[in-house]
């Protein structure tokens, strides 16, 4: 071959290896004395090399090979790009086996780079695997093959056999629907999988590739084994929705912390607000046993430099200077809800078909840890951390702040029908994290009317009542704003909190008269107590009828929630007179 020119330019050298859709050749570009790479359209093709080309010629990465030129010879279309003496990484699975954590870290921070290049220009790759990196003996890494690359705002998918490989493809492509940056990142994860693990995500190529794109569909993941400290950041880079996956640029950060590292790296942790165990006991208890961070930061940027205390008099902070319901335009219909739920609440009710019950009710909570954070972050640089759940009908996401409070980020479904509820979380979360990277919380901007539960504090409210119940002494726990606390000795605890809540009220519990007042008194299978609630004071919040509401639990670690009802009856009719004259 050392004779043949292309384009009068090029003399190929020798046959390097196939790049994905054509043959690649090592060649000498004789006008400029340079060792290059050609690649050559196979039949019916071309149209990918043009593409290539143009996708090349409009992104200049160290981890991409560089695109030169693109020229015509006959029939055939040759890519001219930069030649890396290298192995592809699927070259280098197959012969030295599954790599060590470390040195696959280290290149996929490499790849992940490529991919924040491609993906700030609205790039998107679509077929990222072993086959498309080449890695050179000094460990440098770079992403080829871009021939089935597309601007993201013209990347239509048909299916899952249309773009990618299936081995690396994302649910999302398996399902046949839009490939963005997030399919890029689970490819990437996918390949560090590959890299680590020695086998494809959706299992072995030998199950063939409709095997794996029903396994992508059902997200049937192969365990991860091998991985040791790279598997946290691998579990990030592989969840099933687009939505719960960091970016290219927060995945570097994460891959960067192990990168050639071989022992085990402690993972960061936080402990569930109380409240949560109203929101649903199994993500309660995953949160209580530990919970991996993610997502995005956001950058500081204020030359005064970003504040430490955020929150300030837990009384008078706004939560809904946090909630911006624009964010889920693109989701549904949504509004705001800044009088529903506790006082240290609000939420956007977002509607999501004309059914007037296809309702997903996201709320941001402004809290305390039970526990101190330990690990509080620096002012301006702000992550929202992902409460792992087994199942999308679940969904909460953490902002832990610099002063050691925390924003808390839930939905439900107010039918529970099925929902993607972390597609609905994520983006009011991560609208709060880049207002806190910029200022401190704003203040209400009016004091709660008189006689409301806002200005009253639920553990002066319960006084020395709670004690008698619990049966001995009880220090009173108050949660974030003292609109709930709690009364706790050995195996029985008492909680008093203060709700808001559609009117007009509704209960199907026991009607029991307090004098001028009555209480609803029943089993809450959520908190595994029994429940008194107390109507208090109507008033009208976003044009709608609401009621105050007082929440009274009795729960007992041995007894039955239905033995605890005469106390929390009895609660019920020693509280009622202390609260402000209807």
């Amino acid at each position: 071959m050392g004779d043949r020119l292309i384009a009068g330019r090029y003399r190929l050298e020798e046959r390097i290896g196939a790049g994905g859709m054509g043959v690649v050749w090592r060649a000498t570009d004789l006008d400029l004395g340079r060792v290059v790479a050609l690649k050559r359209s196979q039949a019916g093709d071309s149209g990918q090399i043009r593409r290539e080309a143009r996708i090349g010629a409009g992104l200049h990465h160290p981890n991409v090979v560089t695109v030169f030129d693109a020229v015509i010879d006959g029939d055939d279309r040759w890519l001219v790009m930069e030649y890396l003496p290298s192995r592809s990484l699927a070259d280098v699975i197959d012969s030295d086996g599954p790599l060590p954590p470390g040195k696959v870290a280290k290149i996929g921070v490499q790849l992940a780079a490529a991919l924040a290049a491609m993906h700030e220009k609205g790039m998107v790759h679509r077929d990222l695997k072993p086959g498309n990196v080449l890695v050179a003996d000094d460990g440098t890494a770079k992403l080829t093959d871009l021939g089935i690359a597309q601007w993201a705002e013209v990347t239509r998918t048909g299916g899952g056999l249309d773009v990618g490989t299936p081995g690396y493809v994302a649910p999302e492509m398996a399902e046949g629907r839009q490939a963005g940056a997030a399919a890029d990142v689970f490819s990437l994860g996918a390949t560090l999988f590959a890299a680590v693990e020695g086998t494809s995500v959706w299992g072995d190529a030998n199950v063939g590739p409709f095997v794996q794109l029903r396994r992508a569909t059902a997200y049937t993941l192969e365990p991860i084994r091998r991985a040791g400290p790279l598997a946290p950041a691998l579990t990030e880079l592989l969840r099933r929705r687009p939505a719960g996956r960091p970016n290219a640029v927060r995945a570097a950060e994460l891959l960067s912390e192990v990168a050639d590292v071989d022992g085990p790296v402690r993972t960061r942790r936080f402990r569930v607000p109380k409240r949560a165990l109203a929101i649903g006991a199994v993500v309660a208890v995953l949160v209580l046993t530990g919970a991996l961070f993610f997502a995005t930061r956001e950058p500081a940027s204020i030359a005064a430099g970003p504040p430490s205390e955020l929150i300030g008099d837990r009384r008078t902070a706004d939560p809904c200077a946090l909630v911006e319901p624009s964010v889920l335009n693109h989701l549904g219909t949504p509004e705001l809800d800044s009088a529903g739920g506790n006082f240290n609440a609000c939420g956007v009710r977002l509607r999501l078909s004309p059914d007037d019950e296809d309702i997903v009710d996201i709320r941001l909570e402004l809290t305390t840890p039970t526990s101190p954070l330990l690990d509080k972050p620096m002012p301006g640089q702000l992550i929202v951390r992902e409460v792992p759940s087994d199942s999308e009908d679940k969904c909460a996401r953490g902002i832990p702040l610099p002063d050691g409070n925390q924003v808390w980020v839930h939905a439900r479904h107010i039918k529970n029908w099925h929902a993607h509820l972390c597609d609905y979380v994520d983006p009011v979360a991560t609208h709060a994290v880049s207002v806190l990277n910029r200022e401190p919380v704003e203040r209400r901007p009016a004091p709660f009317p008189g006689g409301s539960l806002g200005s009253l504090d639920a553990c002066v409210l319960g006084g020395n009542l709670p004690q008698a119940i619990v049966g001995g002494p009880a220090t009173p726990d108050p949660v974030f704003g003292n609109w709930e606390c709690y009364w706790n000795h050995r195996e029985t605890e008492v909680t008093v909190r203060f709700e808001r809540e559609r009117a007009p009220f509704e209960d199907d519990g026991r009607r029991v008269a307090l004098g001028s007042r009555e209480a609803f008194v029943e089993i809450s299978t959520e908190w595994k107590a029994c429940q008194a609630e107390i109507p208090h004071r109507g008033f009208t919040g976003d044009g709608r009828a609401m009621i105050e509401t007082v929440e009274i639990y009795v729960a007992d670690k041995v007894k039955q929630p239905a033995e605890m009802c005469p106390a929390a009856e009895r609660l019920a009719g020693e509280i009622a007179p202390r609260l402000p004259p209807l």
